[in-house]
């Protein structure tokens, strides 16, 4: 049984949202086909004793749940009847996602699979109420999964970006692997990158900001790329953020190839703590070195000490480097660890300051390694 109850315009993302009532059956039977077609959908909840455990309970006593929010990529034809449109969309599950409900949708399916006589036996049916939004499009269906979703402590800030900046991950990266959050494998090559970390780097860029966005900013984000509106988005893409940033990576790793942190360390540059990274890759490829780069690049195309991401991969194969620069920095990143209380923090506004101090042709240390790690780490240091 499928019942039609409402039909809207969603402005915002530009789709109709058809919402209707179905019996628990066929939501069941439906939902089993379409529930791995969202790739940035939540993990299943399944701690014992869980809110989720009690909304199985509710079910079975024919409790009233939120609606469940479907989307449909399908084209559909314009002067079609509501009716038609529901009924090719729901036979059409291939283009299905779900965008807000995946726990109830599961403990749906786990209830009804598991007390299939239970349900058969009750006088009246048990009614779903679910809404899909009719030919949305790709960014539509992350913005409304992000407002959708906010706030839900089961979705990780992390894994809300990765959804708000998805689309920049689909092109062509000239052999670069990103790991998402939901790939649960690590960084193993200076050729890999955590999508989460690569969002850090551009969004520090984009708010010239090189400290974590923390969750009720995220929505300032959507507005401060244009995501989904008709406009332009960034007019400098993710895609070239990333490039940009690789080429000084490549550089550092082309420099020390084969490069490890060593069993002995000479008195003065010795280190209190495990060291920021034992190879090349393990340096470069995080969140901190990221988000560094980003703030300082933003800042330097804003003042036009350099006119662009272009300009720092060509500047990239220029660097001037010295035998223990990278153990000068380690030795730098420790003796930070020290004197910051957010460790963390205090590890980006370096690395905004060497990168800044790296790539200013106008300053003292311009393609210098050696001398802007210790600008930089002179510079940090007094901002304690």
């Amino acid at each position: 049984m499928v019942k039609i109850t409402n039909v809207l315009l969603d402005k915002k993302v530009d789709s109709r949202n058809i919402q209707f009532i179905m019996d628990i059956a066929s939501y069941a039977e439906l939902a089993g086909d379409i529930i791995n077609n969202n790739p940035y959908q939540r993990n299943k909840v399944s701690k014992s004793g869980s809110i989720y455990n009690l909304l199985k309970e509710d079910i079975l006593k024919q409790c009233i749940i939120p609606p469940i929010v479907l989307a449909s990529t399908s084209k559909l034809a314009e002067n079609a009847s509501p009716e038609e449109l529901l009924k090719e969309v729901l036979s059409d599950s291939g283009n299905l996602k779900i965008l807000d409900g995946l726990q109830r949708t599961l403990s749906i399916i786990d209830v009804y699979n598991n007390n299939r006589e239970h349900f058969e036996r009750l006088d009246e049916e048990y009614l779903i109420r679910v809404e899909v939004y009719l030919s949305i499009s790709d960014t539509g269906i992350l913005y409304r999964m992000l407002t959708l979703n906010t706030g839900q402590t089961p979705m990780t800030l992390r894994h809300q970006l990765e959804i708000l900046f998805s689309k920049y991950a689909e092109g062509e990266f000239n052999g670069v692997s990103i790991l998402r959050e939901v790939d649960e494998t690590s960084v193993k090559s200076i050729d890999s990158y955590r999508f989460s970390d690569l969002i850090d780097g551009y969004t520090s860029f984009l708010e010239k900001n090189e400290l974590p966005i923390d969750r009720f900013d995220i929505l300032q984000t959507v507005r401060t790329i244009k995501f989904v509106s008709g406009e332009a988005a960034a007019k400098i893409e993710f895609s070239d953020f990333l490039i940009s940033y690789r080429t000084l990576s490549l550089a550092f790793q082309s420099r020390f190839p084969e490069w490890i942190y060593p069993a002995e360390v000479n008195d003065d540059l010795k280190i209190e703590a495990n060291p920021f990274g034992r190879e090349v890759y393990k340096i470069f490829n995080k969140s901190q070195p990221l988000t560094g780069y980003g703030a300082a690049v933003a800042e330097l195309i804003s003042s036009k000490t350099i006119a662009g991401l272009d300009e720092v991969s060509n500047l990239a194969s220029r660097l001037e480097f010295d035998e223990d620069d990278l153990l000068r920095l380690i030795k730098f990143l420790d003796d930070i660890r020290g004197q910051f209380k957010k460790i963390g923090n205090g590890q980006r506004i370096f690395f905004k300051l060497f990168f800044k101090y790296l790539l200013d042709r106008d300053g003292s240390s311009f393609l210098n390694v050696s001398d802007s790690l210790e600008r930089a780490k002179n510079r940090a240091m007094a901002e304690v």
